[in-house]
């Protein structure tokens, strides 16, 4: 079972509930210590204690050191009063919380962005294309007379249940979905009898043109063995790609990390959303060769 949020909310808020039960079980046992203050003296005989009721009384009266039971009595009440204080705290947060909590599925988050967010409709991409739906339930059929690649790697859930290998590759699969992008993750593609896996797929529907995108998670990996291992497997792909007319930066897409090897969201975004805009029109092109 998948880890839910909301399900360990809610199994937290059952246990403050059972333990709001039992304080208030134990402070009406000794109810007859409420706004009785605890004060103690220490000298050279000892500690002495007395109790004052308060507000606004200063009469003190002695507890004996015998009547260690008042004492204890008296503390206790102190402490779950307290300790109620803080479930009764915790207990309004998680219900508040649960009160306005959506689970974070593709659906609900496309709803909520409605009337938030909204693409200008000159960048729409083509959702209702059959052509594009065509596309895809042909490559996902394609894709499935294959066997899983390195399923032990699959180590990643999407939104939508989908494995993937890292967290970067399941960000981009759900920037994919949101610009309705049609994509498939790992396509298979055969060269000079060898099959290849690039992380994505995707059919830009403007032009109606197979593109693939593959995210180079490891180019700056701080490890220099690794990490030129890693290029040289890289440069080895695209001259591949090449031979079945896939060229970076035209129809093979690439996103890297930062410098540090970590998440580069604004990279990632700024790809997925050039393949959810319009080529530009000649009048345009026109204007940027005079630039």
């Amino acid at each position: 079972m998948r880890y839910s949020c909301k399900t360990s909310v809610e199994y937290d808020l059952e246990l403050h509930h059972k333990l709001k039960e039992k304080y208030i079980a134990e402070l009406t046992l000794r109810s007859d210590y409420k706004n009785v203050l605890l004060k103690k003296s220490n000298s050279h005989k000892g500690t002495t204690y007395y109790r004052v009721k308060y507000p606004g009384d200063n009469d003190y009266s002695y507890i004996s050191r015998e009547k260690q039971q008042e004492i204890d009595c008296i503390r206790e009440f102190a402490f779950y009063s307290k300790a109620l204080e803080v479930v009764e705290r915790n207990i309004e947060a998680m219900e508040s919380f649960l009160g306005i909590y959506r689970r974070t599925n593709a659906e609900n988050i496309n709803e909520l962005l409605k009337g938030v967010y909204t693409l200008p409709p000159s960048s729409k991409v083509l959702t209702d294309c059959a052509e594009a739906e065509r596309w895809l339930a042909q490559r996902n059929k394609e894709k499935s007379s294959y066997p899983v690649f390195d399923p032990e790697g699959l180590t990643v859930t999407a939104f939508d249940g989908t494995k993937v290998r890292s967290r970067a590759e399941a960000m981009h699969y759900e920037g994919f979905y949101i610009y309705g992008i049609p994509a498939v993750f790992e396509y298979p593609f055969t060269i000079n009898g060898e099959v290849y896996h690039p992380d994505f797929t995707v059919l830009d529907t403007f032009i109606m043109m197979d593109k693939i995108l593959e995210h180079l998670g490891n180019w700056y990996h701080d490890n220099a063995f690794k990490r030129d291992h890693y290029r040289t497997d890289a440069y080895h792909r695209w001259d591949e790609y090449g031979t079945i007319g896939f060229y970076p930066e035209h129809n093979l897409l690439l996103t890297f990390p930062l410098l540090n090897n970590k998440l580069d969201m604004q990279s990632i975004c700024r790809k997925i959303a050039m393949l959810a805009s319009p080529p530009p029109d000649p009048d345009t092109i026109d204007l940027l060769r005079h630039l």
